[in-house]
């Protein structure tokens, strides 16, 4: 019996310390120094690995293998990599599969936890290694979606990502996602988000557009007001990337939206003030400053100040040509004893000032 205690104890000790080696081996943190020199020479030889879909199988057998890693910022950009041949080649499809298989990978706060990860390290996983590798992969998925004209899909990801951490740049990105969607509700949502982040003189190419939704949804005012900020960012010059004619364009509207809300309050003495700003931004483009500069004088009592806007909005021969003619001639006759001989040269030098032949 001695012999046998005797036998036995040395494989007792053994087993014991075997038992207490691999006790102290899985208590080792997946976030220590000793487990990221490890992860750190795996993913060095996957790197080795020259064919994209190979080795982007060999990082996603690794992070399976290892959800929590100091590796994860690392593997993430380099698996991308091995996406950009499809999305090169436009294979919408492969690259959105295997962007999201990427995603399902990625580990939570409850992975985390479930993994008794020791502080302060799981700390700083969730705080500075997690959420920037969860962005990028979140960022390319979006951006693949949209090349791929699924805006609806585009648009959940990125609203999810803007929840989590709300953030300008994504903003952006939403409200030109609901823009082609025609979402305008949404659109405006997260402009108005966009301009609270920006200055004007960034942000101006947004408040135009949502200064144009906004009147197209009745809402004058508000589109006014946005104009009105964009006017005062650029008082003397034309914002960068807008063509000089497509800004005065701009202003000319601005302007003859005011002007013909003064008009509306009947002041007919600003009216024609405005009126004559559109005038000298857009001279040959619209009859409606000729017109309503017409109604002012007729207005004011001085039907002869009326009478060359008038022309000028008939031969124009747009929208308020027939108005216009017909206020014209009621006039003209008014003083030239109910004939209209001579009207035929009022008309002609309208045509010249304006260069029409």
């Amino acid at each position: 019996m001695t012999r046998v205690l005797r036998f036995a104890g040395p494989t007792a000790i053994a087993v014991a310390i075997l038992v207490s080696f691999a006790g102290a081996q899985e208590k080792i943190s997946p976030v220590s120094d000793y487990q990221y020199k490890k992860d750190y020479a795996q993913y060095e030889g996957i790197k080795k690995e020259a064919d994209p879909q190979k080795r982007a199988d060999m990082l996603l057998a690794f992070m399976k293998e290892h959800p929590i890693s100091r590796m994860l910022a690392y593997l993430a950009a380099d698996y991308l990599e091995c996406v950009k041949p499809h999305l090169q080649n436009k294979n919408w499809a492969k690259a959105i599969s295997m962007e999201e298989d990427l995603l399902k990978l990625m580990p939570t706060e409850k992975t985390v936890q479930a993994a008794a990860v020791p502080e302060p390290g799981a700390g700083d996983f969730l705080k500075n290694i997690l959420p920037p590798a969860m962005k990028t992969i979140q960022s390319a998925l979006l951006g693949t979606y949209f090349q791929a004209g699924n805006l609806p899909k585009a648009a959940e990801i990125g609203e999810a990502m803007y929840a989590a951490a709300p953030d300008k740049t994504m903003a952006a990105s939403l409200s030109d996602i609901y823009l082609r969607m025609q979402n305008f509700d949404k659109y405006l949502t997260y402009g108005e988000k966009v301009l609270a982040e920006f200055p004007m003189s960034q942000a101006y190419g947004t408040a135009l557009q949502m200064a144009q939704v906004y009147f197209q949804k009745q809402q004058a005012a508000k589109g006014l007001d946005l104009l009105s900020k964009v006017m005062e960012a650029f008082p003397d010059k034309t914002p960068p990337g807008l063509k000089d004619d497509a800004w005065n364009a701009q202003k000319a509207f601005y302007w003859s939206q005011k002007a013909a809300d003064v008009y509306r309050q009947k002041d007919y003495t600003k009216a024609v003030e405005l009126f004559e700003k559109v005038i000298s931004l857009t001279p040959k483009t619209d009859d409606s400053p000729y017109y309503y500069i017409g109604m002012c004088k007729w207005n004011s009592k001085d039907p002869e100040g009326a009478i060359p806007y008038f022309a000028k909005a008939v031969v124009m021969g747009k929208a308020n040509a027939a108005k216009a003619k017909q206020y014209l001639e009621d006039l003209y006759k008014a003083r030239h004893n109910d004939s209209l001989d001579g009207l035929d040269q009022v008309l002609a030098k309208a045509k010249s000032e304006l260069g029409i032949s």
